[in-house]
C-alpha cells in the first residue's frame, strides 16, 4: 500500500491539531505545542509526521533523533518518543494493518539515519472522541518487536472521588503538613488562556528564574520555556502559582488536555521550604481546583 506523507515541520499548527483530534490515544502528547516543545531539546532531529490514505489521515507519529557520542536513537532526549496514534474510525484490522507498514517506514527511516534503537512508551490516559478514558487498552502492543521494555510506576487520581475520599488517602504526615501550611497567609493565583499574554509571559519568566535558582542551572532549552508559554495562551497548561503576604514562593506548572491534568515542572523558593510544606500545599490545593472544574484525572 502506498501512503502519502505530512512531515510535521510542512503542517501549519491548525492543521495539525485537527488531525490530532481525529485520532484515538495518547493525545495529550502529541498537540502542536506538546511536539514544539520535545524538538526543543538539545541535539534533536525531528522527524514527526503524518500519514495519509487519500485524503484520510490514518496516524501520527512523533519521532525525534537523538545523537549521542555513543549511538543515534529514536527519542527526544529523556523523553521516549510518544507511541504512534490511529485514525479513532479505524477497525481493529485496519489499524493492525496501518501499525505494521509504519513500523517498516520507522525502520527505513532508522536504517537511512543510523538508528539502531527506538525509545518509544505509552499512557494509560488516552481519549476517542473527545473523551478520556483510563485503559491498558494496546498498551504491551508494541511488544512484540521490543528487546527490552519496563513498567513505570505512576500515580493517577480520580477526581471522581469526593474530596473528603481523596484526603482520606493522605498519609498522617502529609495531613499534618498541609494543615500547617494552611495556617499561613497563602492564597493561590492560576495562570491560564483567560489571562493576557503579557502577564502569561511575565509570570513565566519569574517562574523560570525560580526553576534557575533552585538547580543553580538552567536545565532545558529557552526555546522549550516558550513552547510551555505557549501552551498556556493556547489553553494547553495551566501555571499554579503559591503566595505569600502576596510574594511568589512556589509554582506547579501542568499540562492539559480536555478533562486530564498532569505535572509538569515545578519549583519553590529554598528558603521557605524549611519552614512549611510548600509543595504539597500547592498540590493539594491544584488537585480541589481541577475538582471544582470538572477534571476526571
Amino acid at each position: 500500500m502506498i501512503y502519502k506523507i505530512l512531515n510535521f515541520e510542512e503542517c501549519e499548527k491548525d492543521k495539525w491539531n485537527k488531525f490530532v483530534e481525529q485520532m484515538s490515544g495518547n493525545q495529550q502528547h502529541y498537540t502542536w505545542n506538546r511536539i514544539n516543545y520535545f524538538k526543543s531539546v538539545a541535539k534533536i532531529k525531528n522527524f514527526s509526521f503524518a500519514v495519509f490514505e487519500g485524503n484520510i489521515c490514518l496516524a501520527l507519529i512523533a519521532l525525534g533523533k537523538f545523537e549521542t557520542k555513543r549511538q543515534n536513537v529514536f527519542s527526544f532526549g529523556l523523553d521516549y518518543c510518544p507511541e504512534p496514534i490511529f485514525n479513532l474510525n479505524l477497525t481493529i484490522h485496519e489499524k493492525r494493518k496501518v501499525q505494521n507498514n509504519l513500523r517498516k517506514m520507522i525502520e527505513e527511516i532508522a536504517t537511512k539515519n543510523n538508528v539502531k534503537i527506538y525509545k518509544m512508551r505509552s499512557h494509560p490516559i488516552f481519549f476517542k472522541k473527545n473523551k478520556t478514558f483510563l485503559s491498558s487498552e494496546d498498551q504491551f502492543y508494541q511488544i512484540k518487536w521490543s528487546k527490552d521494555f519496563f513498567v513505570h510506576n505512576t500515580i493517577i487520581l480520580n477526581l471522581e472521588n469526593s474530596i473528603e475520599a481523596m484526603w482520606d488517602n493522605l498519609s498522617k504526615t502529609l495531613k499534618k503538613n498541609i494543615k500547617k501550611s494552611d495556617k499561613e497567609k497563602l492564597t493561590i493565583q492560576t495562570l491560564s488562556l483567560k489571562n493576557n499574554k503579557e502577564t502569561i509571559l511575565n509570570k513565566m519568566k519569574t517562574f523560570k528564574k525560580t526553576h534557575y535558582d533552585l538547580w543553580g542551572k538552567q536545565t532545558r532549552p529557552t526555546s522549550s520555556w516558550e513552547s510551555m508559554s505557549n501552551s498556556i495562551i493556547d489553553g494547553e497548561a495551566l501555571l499554579f502559582i503559591l503566595l505569600r503576604d502576596k510574594k511568589e514562593i512556589s509554582f506547579l506548572y501542568c499540562g492539559i488536555h480536555k478533562k486530564f491534568c498532569y505535572g509538569w515542572s515545578q519549583a519553590n523558593l529554598k528558603k521557605y521550604e524549611k519552614e512549611f510544606s510548600v509543595r504539597h500545599f500547592l498540590e493539594w490545593s491544584v488537585i480541589k481546583y481541577l475538582k471544582e472544574n470538572k477534571y476526571l484525572y
